[in-house]
Formats: C-alpha cells, sequence, structure tokens
C-alpha cells in the first residue's frame, strides 16, 4: 500500500497546485454515458471507473488502429502483436485471457466461452465514434468475461444532414488505408454508410503483410412518436501473414528477418442487429435487440509450431474456428419519480453453434537459411481436432438506481447466469462428448456523492469467467471446472473546474478459482480451479487548461499484480509478482490549436520494467515514446501529418519468457514499430 500512498499524494498535489484559472473546454466529466448502467446518465452518476474516449479526440487522432486510441486512457494497455493482433491489459497483467468484454453499441461481439484475444480485429475501425471503458468488474449488467474492464465501441450514428467524405493514409512502412463514409436523414429515420480498406506490404518485419475490408451499414427508423428503431450490419474480412515474435537472439540483434513463410490468420466475421424501442409512457420504456452473428477464423498458426527430434522436421496444424450465434437482449425501464428512482429488468439469451477442425501438418525447415519453407499433411490420420458445441447462456439482470438525497446516488445490480455446453467430439478418440452447466450470481453495489464541483463514489463489483471451450475439452478427460470468480472494492472521486478536472481511482481486485493446468498422480496435466491472485492499483487523470488554445493532460496508472495460490509447471510462485505486469504507465501529451483551422499535439508514453516470467527472474525494462501530431483544416478538406515513434525507439510491445525452457528460444519479444510517419489527405464531399 506504501506505493498507492505516494501516488495517491502526488495526484493530489498536482490537482490542488493547479486549481486555478478560468474556464473551459474540458467537459468530461457531465458527458452522459450509456456503458456504466446501459442508461443514459451523467459520468458523474456512475459509481465505477469509466473512462471516455470523446468524438473529438477519436477524430483527432487519425489513428490507424483501435490501440492507438486506447492507450490515450488511463489504466489501460493495448499492446499490439503485428496487423491489428493485439493483447490487453486492464487492472490485470498483459495477456491473451478472456478477462476482457468487447461490446458494439452495448452488445458482446463475440459468445462468452469463445473469448479471442484478438477480438477488436473484428471492428471496423473508420465506423469509431466514441468509446467507453469500464474498469474493474462489470459482470452484473453484462455477464461473463467483464473482469478487468469492458470495452464498448460506440459506431457512428445517422447523421442530421447528409454528410460525406473519402480519406486515405499512407505511412513510410507500407501502410495504406482508405475510408469512405456518407449518411443522410430521411423523412423517417436515416442512413449511415462506411468503408475501410486496409492494405500494409513490405513492412520493418519479414513476412508481416495483411489486408483488411470494413463495411458498417446502418438504418435507423421511427415507426411512430412510441416506436422507433434501427438495422446495423458490420462485415470484416481480414487476412494477415503471421510472424509471430522474435527470440532473444534476433531482437538483440535487430534481425526482423522471419523463419515463417506459410502461417496467416484468416477472419470472416459478419453481424446484423435488430433494435426496437418503444416508449409506453414518460416513465416506461422497453428495448429488445436481436443480433445474429456469423464468425470463421481460419489458422496456420506461427505458435503451434513444435520442433522434433530432427532439426529439420518440425510438427503444426492448419484449424479452422466457425460459429453461429442468435442473441436476444430484452429490458424494460421504470422511471419512480415520487420515489427519484429507477428499475430496469433485463434478459439475456445467446445460443451459439460452434465447430473446430484441425489437421496436422508436417514441416520442412531449411535450416541453411532458417527458415520453414513448405508444409504437407500425412498421409494418414491427419484430422487430430473435429467437434462441435452447443453454447447456451441464458441470464436475467436487476438495476435499482435511486437519489437518497441531493448528494448521494445508489446503484444497486444483480444478475443470474445459466451456461451449458453440449459437447459433441466428431472423433473416436480424444475429450468424451460431454454436457456441463455452470450457474452464476453477480451482484454490484455502488454510492455517488456529488456537490458542485467535487465528489466521489464507492463500489463493490464481483465478476466471473465460465471456462473456455478450449480449456475444458482440451484434455484426455473432461475437468470439473467451476467459473472463475473476481471480489473488487474501489473508491473514488473527481474534481473539475474551469480549468482543471482530475479523477483518481484506487481498487483491490481479489481472483479465485482461478484456472491452472495441475500435474494429476497419474502423470496427466488436467486444468483445474486452484490458481488464486491479487491486483492493487491507482489510476489517476489530470487535465489542465494552460490557456484557451493550449491543454496538458496526465493519464496514469500504478499497479501490483501478485500470485497468491498458483502453481506452473510444478513451480509454486505464490508470492510472486505477475509477468509481465508493469507497475506503471503513463500517458502524458500537450495539445496546441494556435487557431480554429490548426492543432497539433505531443504525446509521451512510459512504460515501467516488469518481469518477463513467473518465477522473477528475468526483467524487461520497459520504453519511452514520443509520438506526435499536426492537423490543418481547409474548407471542404482536412490534412495531417503524424509521426510516431518520433525518436525511433527501438522496443518489445510484450516480453516473455519460458521459465521452463533453456536457450534463446526462451525468450519471445513482440517487436514495436519503429518511427512511422503518416500523411493523409480527407474530403468532405457534402458537408
Amino acid at each position: 500500500m506504501v506505493f498507492l500512498r505516494k501516488n495517491m499524494l502526488a495526484i493530489l498535489v498536482l490537482a490542488y497546485s493547479t486549481v486555478t484559472g478560468q474556464d473551459t473546454s474540458y467537459t468530461q466529466l457531465t458527458t452522459i454515458v450509456v456503458s456504466a448502467n446501459k442508461l443514459k446518465e451523467k459520468r458523474i452518476e456512475s459509481p465505477v471507473a469509466i473512462s471516455i474516449l470523446s468524438p473529438k479526440t477519436v477524430d483527432e487522432a487519425k489513428a490507424q488502429r483501435i490501440d492507438f486510441l486506447l492507450n490515450k486512457v488511463s489504466g489501460v494497455y493495448m499492446p499490439t502483436i503485428g496487423n491489428e493482433q493485439h493483447m490487453m491489459s486492464i487492472r490485470q497483467p498483459i495477456s491473451l485471457k478472456g478477462l476482457y468484454l468487447y461490446l458494439e453499441d452495448g452488445m458482446p461481439i463475440r459468445t462468452s466461452g469463445l473469448f479471442s484475444s484478438n477480438a477488436l480485429i473484428e471492428m471496423n475501425s473508420s465506423n469509431i465514434h466514441s468509446i467507453e471503458i469500464i474498469k474493474g468488474p462489470a459482470s452484473a449488467l453484462y455477464g461473463a468475461e467483464a473482469i478487468g474492464g469492458v470495452v464498448n465501441i460506440l459506431t457512428t450514428p445517422v447523421p442530421s444532414k447528409a454528410d460525406a467524405f473519402i480519406s486515405t493514409q499512407i505511412t513510410n512502412t507500407g501502410f495504406k488505408k482508405l475510408d469512405l463514409s456518407w449518411g443522410a436523414p430521411t423523412k423517417t429515420g436515416g442512413w449511415m454508410i462506411s468503408a475501410a480498406f486496409t492494405d500494409q506490404k513490405n513492412g520493418i518485419t519479414e513476412y508481416s503483410d495483411f489486408n483488411k475490408k470494413a463495411l458498417s451499414v446502418k438504418r435507423t427508423f421511427r415507426v411512430n412518436e412510441k416506436l422507433k428503431g434501427y438495422q446495423n450490419l458490420q462485415y470484416i474480412n481480414y487476412y494477415t501473414q503471421m510472424t509471430g515474435s522474435l527470440d532473444s537472439i534476433k531482437f538483440f540483434q535487430k534481425n526482423f528477418g522471419s523463419q515463417q513463410s506459410f502461417t496467416f490468420r484468416k477472419i470472416d466475421a459478419l453481424r446484423f442487429r435488430q433494435n426496437l424501442d418503444y416508449n409506453w409512457n414518460t416513465h416506461s420504456n422497453t428495448t429488445f435487440n436481436f443480433m445474429y452473428r456469423n464468425n470463421t477464423m481460419d489458422q496456420n498458426p506461427a505458435y503451434l509450431i513444435a520442433s522434433t527430434a530432427n532439426a529439420t522436421k518440425f510438427k503444426g496444424q492448419v484449424n479452422s474456428n466457425h460459429f453461429d450465434a442468435y442473441v436476444l437482449d430484452l429490458q424494460h425501464i421504470w422511471s419512480i419519480p415520487l420515489l427519484s428512482s429507477k428499475i430496469m429488468l433485463g434478459g439475456y439469451w445467446d445460443i451459439t453453434n460452434q465447430n473446430l477442425i484441425a489437421n496436422y501438418i508436417d514441416i520442412v525447415k531449411d535450416t541453411s537459411i532458417g527458415k520453414f519453407t513448405k508444409y504437407t499433411y500425412p498421409i494418414r490420420d491427419s484430422l487430430i481436432t473435429n467437434y462441435n458445441t452447443q453454447i447456451s447462456n441464458k441470464a436475467i439482470y436487476f438495476n435499482y438506481i435511486a437519489n437518497l438525497n441531493k448528494a448521494i446516488r445508489l446503484n444497486m445490480t444483480m444478475r443470474y447466469d445459466n451456461f451449458e455446453y453440449l459437447f459433441n467430439n466428431l472423433l473416436p478418440i480424444g475429450t468424451p462428448s460431454a454436457n456441463n452447466n455452470f450457474t452464476q450470481f453477480t451482484p454490484k453495489l455502488g454510492l455517488t456523492y456529488n456537490q458542485r464541483k467535487w465528489g466521489g463514489y464507492l463500489n463493490y463489483s464481483k465478476g466471473f469467467v465460465p471456462p473456455q471451450i478450449t480449456e475444458i475439452y482440451n484434455a484426455i478427460r473432461v475437468p470439473y471446472l467451476l467459473p472463475q470468480n473476481f471480489s473488487n472494492i474501489e473508491i473514488g472521486s473527481w474534481y473539475q473546474s474551469k480549468k482543471i478536472s482530475a479523477e483518481i481511482s484506487i481498487y483491490s481486485l481479489q481472483g479465485k478459482n482461478e484456472i491452472i493446468s495441475v500435474r494429476q498422480t497419474d502423470g496427466v496435466n488436467l486444468n483445474q480451479n486452484s490458481g488464486a491472485t491479487s491486483h492493487m492499483g491507482i489510476e489517476y487523470q489530470v487535465r489542465y487548461q494552460l490557456a484557451p488554445s493550449m491543454e496538458i493532460s496526465l493519464n496514469g496508472t500504478n499497479t501490483r499484480h501478485k500470485y497468491l495460490n498458483t502453481s506452473i509447471k510444478g513451480v509454486d510462485v505464490s508470492g510472486k509478482q505477475m509477468n509481465a505486469a508493469p507497475n506503471l504507465f503513463n500517458n502524458i501529451s500537450f495539445n496546441w490549436k494556435p487557431t480554429k483551422l490548426i492543432r497539433s499535439s505531443l504525446e509521451w508514453i512510459h512504460q515501467s520494467a516488469y518481469y518477463m516470467d513467473e518465477t522473477n527472474t528475468t526483467r524487461y525494462p520497459g520504453f519511452n515514446l514520443l509520438n506526435a501530431r499536426f492537423g490543418l483544416q481547409l474548407k471542404k478538406s482536412e490534412i495531417w501529418l503524424n509521426v510516431l515513434n518520433l525518436t525511433n525507439t527501438y522496443y518489445s510491445t510484450m516480453a516473455t519468457k519460458n521459465f521452463s525452457v533453456k536457450g534463446s528460444s526462451a525468450y519471445s519479444y513482440y517487436l514495436g514499430e519503429p518511427r512511422a510517419i503518416t500523411i493523409g489527405w480527407k474530403w468532405y464531399i457534402i458537408k
């Protein structure tokens, strides 16, 4: 707790020393948010740590990828691992774990139990209007996987007047992107269509090309004064060569050659949503959502290539994972003016049919050039996995909000989830077919206290993660697993005057029943609910208006992540710091707009050192990055210049070490991008 006290004192001193001056443009604390309680309410009325990337911030960043946006938020680090592939860290160490929930306009983009660490590839980055990030467990409203945080991407709305533009950008690292957008109102609603085409060739790392096509179509309608709604269609087609990470020798030699010549990842994702909103009267409203998801991911993954006794012979696999999901979400809201309160009752039902097929491949490596040159399927028995699973997630949730007096507001939420997995193994070997059920009750209780310029909140919440399909059906027998549980308590405060805006949150998140692999007495490794972890931290953000045209902001987090009761590969790491868990991550930016037509910003990103392995024997030193952005608004067009990694720092976005493996191959470095100069142009065809 010493580090929490020290950093809290630093933030309070900073806030106190800068609380002077007059007005302003920064009003995020009074912004209306929709993520915190599935209701439209002011940010300061939500007893959670929630950050908002406004439409203005999104537009001015001209971000090629979502991580360029999320890494601006206190307590959030989204490392890229190449071509929009990513990991995540929100109140958790950097990992691929299913501890985050990704939403599009409040609805999950994937089925719980089928978490993908690369889920945000399945978003159209050109269709982002704003982003809301809830930090900490939010399972009481949103269900499974909402542990470290919830990222809710709000898509571009239908404009009130006709609008159309074309935008293009190119970088010195082989990246090209074209965006098209058109929107127009009608007498009873309107249309919004956006498309994006992305291409990367001849990047700094060998064998790292990719392309992506994204299309978003939204149609809004109003039947009468009581009934309205919209349809939303999202389609993503993505292909990337899969380079993988660098070992320690290549990383320190700055050798960007790749062993790969055929590994890839391909995604086809389609989502359709029908929304209906019926306003019974001034105190009663019902919202209905139906969503259909069709998702296929084909891979020849670099991370599944394994060695054999022959230095030229390796083994791997080609797999295809497909699912169709049908989702219903219904909620009704009653306002009770007499009690100054609201009640929301909701139901959720997701039925998903999933199929995974994997084939074994023989791989040949040319040791003279250090590359995997070709692969073949064995003459017999190449099929190693073939199963389908039906996942049914039924839930009911209740939210009660009441103003106890003019300053204090109560927020109480409860949710009950039931999961059913019907697993059918289509092969005569492997995990036997099974039927598994999981149930979970998750409460959340929060209080907010708000005065004219300052306020605070207190919140207790729980979150859960059901066993993933790959965790429970990837062994010679089906393990008995329970959902992983996380309990969180936090306290936060905010202050806002004409020149300064500041927020601070302190949290303690405890994980239990975490799934780890445990060696059994018969020599078989089996997943069990035997892990426990502790996550403590302080998150802060301060914005200060230096002058009407200048603003400086600090977004940061200090954390401690520890293993409490964990054994990994037979080694007890209890009491050790978790690997890939930086204690400090800061983002400081300076924005200057000398005129309404010119904008500029300078951004410094700092990540502290962290342990690369669970035994705490090897450290990665962290990094410092500097980004600069400039923009010029003309009458019917806009041009911009972004220089990312201005100092050309050589770094890794994520570094780990396998403590049970010796030699350079034990190390894994995902290469950070070198200096990237982007030139962009946007032409407003209709404005």
